[in-house]
């Protein structure tokens, strides 16, 4: 017989149980749980196609932006949590806890003050580089332009050719993308390839990359670009370049950018005649077209291979710009790593690049989509937060034409891989939390296939000799965040997409983002 208090103990255990199974399942997280985004509302009258983006003063509290429709604003009060117009309400919670509208205050409101007009397609910033003259340096189609607010009221007094050393055809497709500071500390610009016959190829330099030194003195680096929209570095300083998906680019690519190689466009081979050029042509027949990328490499002499292909088209359409996480910590846990961005997709993706036998290689990570603008151009902030801008120029992205935002991080840490990197056998992945040991264990909790691309002249290209890998063996460290992935094969030239469905954290969480995509040019020896 139950005394009375077994009795009170047991329904309050039934009781509990009862309730334990009523809850509800955990809400899966989301990205918006771990970066927070917004997004700035316009003036009626401003026209904001974020071209390029850079910082006033030292103290990063005014960010100056150029357009593609040619004009220069200031920004003011941009780090504001829920940014509004003068004279505009708000949305804020009461003591209640309900949702009223309320005047904008004074720490709201962010300001736009139009500093210059008139400029030519403008798709770049650099404020004050170091050893050069004072000024806000942008490349237009034709130059590298100097500009000045000489006497500090916001507007620009001062206008400057600084270099012009490249030609331009007239043709549509002629953008001319950057500056960018090098670890040399010269401006490296991206010069698009022209479209549509007529003029095409006979603009010295279009399909280049080159640099600026603080003299004006332009000096061509290398040929091979197509539309190469982004540009920027590594930790290093060393400059690499996004290209889009095109005529002889399979896909969207990232490529590290060094003197003498070619990128794989021959528009820019016309330029090989120019007493400048720091290229030559091996033979009259350059390059050899129609082979998969593992016998187009060693087939022309000084092709350079993308350092990263981003699957098209789920890792984006139109690859922009590059930024490496210098924040410190302060954007979460991928300090020293690169970003990536994508017009059409509207998405930021991560980068993590490692060098094998001298040359760059790396992989592809999802990692914030949803952005109202489309990403063209990416700022860092005083305190560690992404500016995200751009304009879709007609082509569509975003589920706005135009406009700029902000990414903060939330300070909670999402359970994602850290970094993937290939060993003699396979890949070691690294984790930002540590991982169940019994998901980690199954290799049902992977999934790896790879494929390869051709180099031809095709735009575009499909997914060639896709192929499962089977993974022959997982081994979690002790750490209980890395583990070692030994694989039955490894194939050179190689995109290899990895997934993992089934890896859990501690916590039973899994990853934000369960997939990654490695591009492997080289296989490590030791």
């Amino acid at each position: 017989m139950l005394t009375r208090n077994a009795f009170i103990a047991g329904l309050f255990v039934a009781i509990s149980a009862s309730l334990a199974v009523a809850q509800p399942a955990a809400k899966p997280a989301t990205e918006d749980d771990f970066y927070r985004m917004v997004t700035f509302p316009l003036p009626k009258d401003v026209v904001l196609e974020v071209g390029g983006m850079d910082w006033l003063d030292a103290e990063k509290t005014r960010l100056a932006v150029c357009t593609r429709r040619g004009e220069v604003w200031v920004l003011d009060n941009v780090y504001a949590d829920n940014p509004a117009l003068a004279g505009t309400k708000v949305k804020v919670q009461n003591e209640d806890g309900k949702t009223v509208e309320v005047e904008a205050t004074a720490a709201q409101i962010v300001s736009y003050k139009r500093m210059l007009f008139g400029l030519h397609e403008p798709l770049g910033m650099v404020v004050n580089p170091k050893d050069f003259p004072k000024g806000i340096y942008m490349v237009q189609r034709s130059e590298l332009t100097r500009v000045e607010d000489t006497n500090g009221d916001d507007l620009i007094d001062m206008v400057q050719t600084f270099s012009n050393g490249w030609e331009v055809s007239g043709s549509y497709h002629e953008y001319a993308f950057g500056p960018k500071i090098g670890n040399d500390g010269q401006l490296w610009i991206t010069l698009n390839r022209p479209f549509g016959g007529g003029q095409e190829g006979t603009a010295y330099w279009r399909g280049w990359a080159v640099k600026v030194d603080s003299k004006g003195k332009m000096t061509p680096i290398c040929p091979g670009l197509r539309s190469p929209a982004g540009l920027g570095t590594n930790m290093q300083g060393e400059m690499f370049f996004t290209d889009n998906q095109g005529d002889h680019v399979a896909s969207g690519k990232l490529a590290h950018i060094k003197p003498g190689v070619f990128h794989g466009n021959p528009v820019g081979l016309e330029s090989c005649k120019h007493p400048l050029s720091n290229f030559t042509k091996p033979n009259k027949d350059y390059p050899k077209l129609d082979l998969p990328w593992a016998e187009a490499v060693p087939a022309n002499p000084h092709l350079q291979a993308p350092a990263v292909w981003f699957p098209y088209p789920n890792m984006g359409r139109s690859q922009t710009d590059i930024v490496w996480d210098k924040t410190k910590g302060k954007f979460g846990p991928f300090a020293g790593q690169m970003f990536v961005g994508d017009l059409s997709n509207a998405i930021v993706m991560r980068v993590m690049l490692e060098e094998v036998d001298g040359e760059y290689q790396g992989v592809a990570f999802p990692f914030r989509r949803g952005f109202r603008p489309p990403v063209l151009r990416m700022e860092w902030g005083k305190d560690g937060s992404m500016f995200v801008g751009g304009s879709s120029r007609g082509w569509g992205g975003g589920a706005q034409s135009y406009g700029l935002a902000r990414l903060t991080w939330t300070g909670k840490t999402p359970f994602e891989i850290h970094e993937m990197k290939a060993t003699p056998k396979g890949f070691r992945l690294t984790f930002t939390k540590t991982i169940d040991q019994q998901t980690a264990k199954d290799i049902k909790s992977y999934a790896l296939e790879c494929w390869t691309h051709k180099y031809y002249s095709r735009y575009g290209d499909d997914q060639q000799d896709k192929q499962t890998v089977e993974i022959a063996k997982v081994e979690v460290e002790e750490s209980g965040k890395a583990i070692n992935l030994t694989l039955a094969k490894q194939l050179p030239y190689y995109i290899h997409a990895l997934k993992l469905p089934g890896i859990r954290s501690t916590d039973g969480e899994p990853l934000l983002h369960n997939e990654a995509f490695y591009t492997l040019n080289r296989i490590p020896r030791k």
